[in-house]
């Protein structure tokens, strides 16, 4: 017999409710910018970035600040791009990737190094592919970042391990939301 959804289960869903309201800014964003691959494309390397920074911390509920201090190093590598033609953020997030990755080797964080490293030069390499081609590709370059990213964070919900479960949840709907909104708004042209 089926059950009617509890309230309880309502505040155990949070992170999925979070993820929506996130997917709307982001879509209020898309619809907003002209310049949507300078947004994008650099999240895609911020994404695996806030992973790499939890991992170096050892603490999964490190996610959550590494979001704030990577949104920030994000937006000031965009202010600095667009002000006084500093480096492109998906170069700049990228190169913070290895910074993150030295970061890992020097916290001698060996269990899941092979994964992450996958991960931050897959997700590194869409990011810097935004920055070399026409900006509706990149646009859909980003879509597909974001739908793989959601697929990394899926995976690490179900292994929990590297961020813990609210995050993995939080960021899987938003990449799977604002994924499937880039290719459409790729698409749309």
């Amino acid at each position: 017999m089926s059950r009617i959804l509890s309230l309880g289960d309502l505040r155990d869903r949070w992170p999925t409710a979070l993820g929506l309201v996130s997917i709307a800014g982001a879509v209020a964003a898309l619809l907003l910018s002209s310049r949507d691959e300078l947004l994008f494309g650099p999240a895609i390397a911020t994404m695996a970035g806030i992973y790499l920074m939890a991992y170096a911390l050892g603490r999964p509920w490190t996610a959550w600040p590494a979001f704030v201090v990577l949104s920030i190093v994000v937006t000031v590598f965009q202010i600095l791009y667009l002000r006084s033609g500093g480096p492109h953020p998906a170069v700049g997030m990228s190169a913070v990737l290895v910074v993150l990755w030295i970061w890992v080797l020097a916290a001698r964080r060996f269990r899941d190094l092979t994964l992450q490293t996958g991960g931050m030069v897959f997700f590194g390499a869409l990011s810097l592919l935004c920055v070399v081609v026409e900006p509706r590709l990149a646009v859909a370059v980003a879509g597909v970042g974001f739908l793989f990213h959601g697929a990394w964070d899926a995976y690490h919900f179900k292994v929990d391990r590297v961020v813990n479960r609210p995050w993995s949840e939080f960021c899987g709907v938003v990449d799977l939301g604002v994924g499937l909104a880039l290719l459409v708004a790729a698409a749309a042209g």
